[in-house]
């Protein structure tokens, strides 16, 4: 049934023109891919069952109409969002895997940083609380998907990270420079890394795959072992793990374990340009691998763009720009960071 009012909403005009419909406009026009799903998830079960109260993430929430949105969103709307929303929501695979759909419901008392995502969380509270009915959910559901198609033909203008210019070497460093000034909660230091490891990975011999998987999407799932994977064939080489905020040597022990886990007999640990951590204990933590035969690469992201720079081809250096534009669509970074892309190639005159 919630197939169907999917089916039924996409096909039908927005007819509300109220602050609720403005309200859903703004969240799913906004940053916050991931209220963007519970909002949409939350309007198609309300549509389905008017028994259901909205604002309910979990089954066991403590509200009457509770239900399992998480099922709801992975298993009807994720599929239905691929083939006909164009990923406009967010191109996530289980997107209530992230932090603000943990909660068992939304609520204002819920822990989430200020400014942007304390607004968001507060809109769709509002949205919810203002539908009393199923067929009203319908409506709202209706206007939800439009904006979201809007979005997706603003979406493709964005995405044309397209480049004709040939820089040198030394034009692919000040890039890098320009590119992660700014973090955007660490996308752009892995987006870095991803597209250095793929140009790099272009000269070798054999078939070897540069893998970057989706920002910030909690790596769960067990088929990544870090942010960037590297094939050779079907074999598994190494992975590179990219920090660009404060870690500790847990952290870096982890991401090393799970790269042996894998398979690996080598890895990396990539940190940004706003990450600290304790030295000492990091070094202590790195002496642990020694007698595990496996060969740990502890570097900051601007030494390891100049090495592995400097191990590439001069005449291969025209396929960093593409690099970068495969690694975003893979990556599925947020709308700011491709922004942000065309504003540092526009700013560096590439053409």
């Amino acid at each position: 049934m919630a197939e169907k009012n999917l089916l039924r909403a996409i096909r039908q005009s927005c007819n509300k023109l109220d602050k609720i419909s403005q309200l859903v406009k703004e969240v799913i026009s906004g940053s916050h891919k991931t209220y963007r799903y519970i909002l949409v998830t939350g309007l198609l079960a309300k549509a389905t069952n008017n028994d259901i109260n909205p604002l309910a993430l979990q089954a066991g929430a403590p509200l009457k109409g509770a239900y399992d949105a998480r099922s709801l969103c992975h298993k009807v709307l994720v599929p239905f969002e691929r083939d006909f929303l164009h990923n406009s929501l967010g191109g996530s695979n289980e997107p209530f895997l992230n932090k603000p759909a943990r909660f068992t419901h939304l609520s204002k008392e819920n822990a989430v940083r200020g400014g942007n995502d304390r607004e968001t969380l507060n809109k769709v509270i509002e949205i919810f609380e203002s539908i009393k009915s199923s067929d009203e959910a319908k409506s709202y559901l209706a206007c939800s998907l439009k904006f979201a198609i809007k979005r997706a033909d603003s979406l493709s203008k964005v995405n044309q990270l397209t480049t004709t210019s040939n820089p040198t070497i030394m034009d692919i460093y000040e890039f890098i420079i320009h590119f992660i000034a700014k973090s955007f909660q660490g996308e752009t230091c892995a987006i870095t890394v991803g597209a250095v490891e793929k140009m790099y990975s272009s000269e070798l011999k054999g078939s070897y795959r540069v893998i970057p998987h989706k920002i910030n999407q909690s790596g769960s799932s067990s088929r990544e072992i870090g942010d960037i994977d590297v094939f050779k064939k079907s074999k598994f080489q190494y992975a590179v793990e990219v920090k660009d905020k404060n870690f500790t040597v847990q952290d870096v022990e982890h991401a090393f374990n799970k790269m042996i886990k894998g398979g690996a007999s080598k890895g990396i640990f990539v940190y940004g340009p706003r990450a600290s951590y304790d030295e000492e204990k990091v070094r202590e933590g790195l002496n642990k691998f020694r007698g595990k035969k496996f060969f740990p690469v502890f570097i900051d992201i601007y030494t390891y763009s100049r090495m592995m720079l400097f191990r590439c081809s001069p005449s291969k250096k025209e396929s960093f720009a593409r690099a970068v534009m495969e690694t975003v669509s893979e990556s599925n970074p947020r709308e700011d960071v491709r922004k942000w892309i065309k504003e540092v190639i526009k700013e560096l005159n590439w053409k």
